[in-house]
């Protein structure tokens, strides 16, 4: 009797597979019910942190074209800034350009994702940019946007951002920024100023103060603490925001950097601007003797030099820009 109950060989290896099944099947159920259910929406919309870049304080751009670095000069960092330019050159920005910048990053549309992995950072091309977008927030939180190459047969962009460890297919930019150069990006004019945030202005002549502009209360007063007029120091300042430089001197040569420093470092005038943004000092000079020989275009005999307190950048000004050199305190009472 007993082997009509003994197993055969093919019923045993039925059996097993079933035990191999059924412990896969509970295996699954198991891990199915610890994995989160995946959210497309939220995969496909924009990875870029919309709500922090509505408030921006600096910005980086690299591409093609060099390296270009603006900073807000309002006090909220506010987009519509004004925004001043403080490298390659110090120039006023468009006062449009940064809100298209960001505006551009702002209806990104994802198309698709990849895993941020070596292989393709090298096959989108995002070890070797097309553009480079750093950010940085008034919370100092810093942000890098790097964009690769430009699919031509779906028209699609690959980008990456720091924050992330995805590569994004997106649509291409509104903008094409990777190709943007100093003058799509900024005016002639050189200074960008926000009277909110402005604390104090001085002018100096070598080191002699010649006026100073101190706001309290809303109200301003000179160096002696008199009363000035805020409609004549306004309009002072609208004046000297509108001073356009006369030529941008780029891609100068070591020797005239050097020539340039020389001059500035015994600068005709000096001005200060202190505001809740910073301090910063802008140096003129007069071009005079030796400037014919450093290289520098013709035009530039006769004009004052400016420079920021790095001394890096340079930009020509007409003489006749500079008439707020000969303004005293009493003018504005």
């Amino acid at each position: 009797m007993k082997k009509y109950f003994r197993p055969s060989l093919s019923t045993t290896l039925v059996f097993f597979f079933f035990i191999v099944l059924l412990f896969l099947g509970l295996f699954a159920e198991g891990f199915e019910s610890q994995t989160p259910e995946i959210n497309l929406a939220q995969i496909y919309s924009n990875p870029v942190p919309t709500n922090e870049l509505k408030r921006v304080k600096k910005i980086k751009l690299t591409n093609k074209h060099g390296v270009f670095v603006f900073e807000n000069t309002d006090p909220q960092a506010r987009l519509e800034g004004p925004w001043q330019m403080i490298e390659p050159q110090l120039l006023k920005a468009k006062s449009d350009i940064i809100k298209k910048i960001i505006d551009a990053f702002l209806v990104i549309r994802v198309r698709n994702f990849h895993r941020l992995e070596p292989l393709n950072i090298t096959s989108f091309s995002l070890d070797n940019p097309t553009l480079t977008l750093n950010l940085e927030t008034p919370q100092k939180k810093k942000y890098e946007i790097k964009m690769g190459l430009i699919n031509p047969i779906d028209n699609s962009a690959y980008m990456s951002i720091s924050s992330q460890d995805q590569i994004y297919q997106i649509d291409p930019l509104e903008i094409s920024l990777e190709s943007y150069d100093l003058p799509q990006l900024v005016e002639s004019k050189v200074l960008a100023l926000n009277l909110e945030s402005m604390a104090s202005m001085e002018l100096y002549e070598q080191n002699n103060l010649l006026f100073k502009f101190l706001k309290k209360d809303d109200l301003w007063v000179d160096q002696n603490g008199a009363l000035l007029a805020n409609s004549k120091v306004n309009n002072f300042f609208d004046k000297l925001e509108a001073v356009k430089s006369s030529s941008i001197l780029e891609d100068l040569k070591p020797d005239q950097k050097d020539f340039l420093n020389k001059v500035l470092s015994s600068s005709s005038y000096t001005l200060k601007i202190i505001s809740n943004v910073g301090v910063r000092n802008y140096f003129f000079s007069e071009l005079k003797s030796g400037a014919e020989n450093s290289g520098l275009p013709k035009e530039a005999l006769g004009s004052f030099v400016m420079a920021s307190e790095d001394k890096d950048s340079f930009v020509l000004i007409d003489i006749s820009e500079l008439n707020f050199f000969q303004v005293r305190s009493s003018d504005f009472k």
